[in-house]
């Protein structure tokens, strides 16, 4: 945490987003980076889709997934260039992608279960927030962990 906060502290853009680090931190504010950019390009997705699909039942399901589809491929390509930057334990490029991938359905199987949970508490869009943020946390861990551990 104390080279974050340095980082931080100095407006250090360079230090905080592109050389290569090991600082679990650092890390951890890369990935909340990509997150929000992913989730601009997630949430915007899910907007729009709304439109045709509906607010409710499957085409909440749908717009769901045509967001997360579209936040999922900005983080990938992101990630890899700023957050995991390290070899993955699957050492094949397409395995990893897949491996991704599946950890991403993990994300997409949580992110709809919510969303049509919390659709009967309050407003999906407000629910769309909350819910991305605890997806971010749940795919951050589980690609940490799961695929880009040390």
């Amino acid at each position: 945490m104390g080279e974050l906060l340095r980082l931080i502290k100095k407006l250090d853009i360079r230090g905080l987003l592109l050389e290569k680090t090991e600082n679990e931190a650092v890390r951890f504010f890369r990935y909340l980076f990509v997150g929000g950019i992913a989730f601009v390009a997630d949430y915007g997705s899910f907007t729009l889709a709304t439109l045709p699909l509906g607010k409710t039942g499957w085409g909440l399901a749908g717009a769901t997934t045509v967001g997360f589809l579209a936040g999922v491929t900005v983080n990938y390509l992101l990630s890899k260039r700023l957050v995991f930057t390290q070899s993955a334990v699957v050492k094949n490029p397409a395995a990893e992608f897949l491996f991704y991938g599946l950890i991403g359905l993990g994300g997409w199987g949580l992110n709809v279960l919510l969303m049509l949970w919390f659709e009967t508490l309050m407003n999906v869009y407000l629910a769309k927030i909350l819910v991305s943020l605890l997806v971010l946390v749940y795919n951050y861990l589980a690609r940490r962990l799961l695929l880009y551990r040390k």
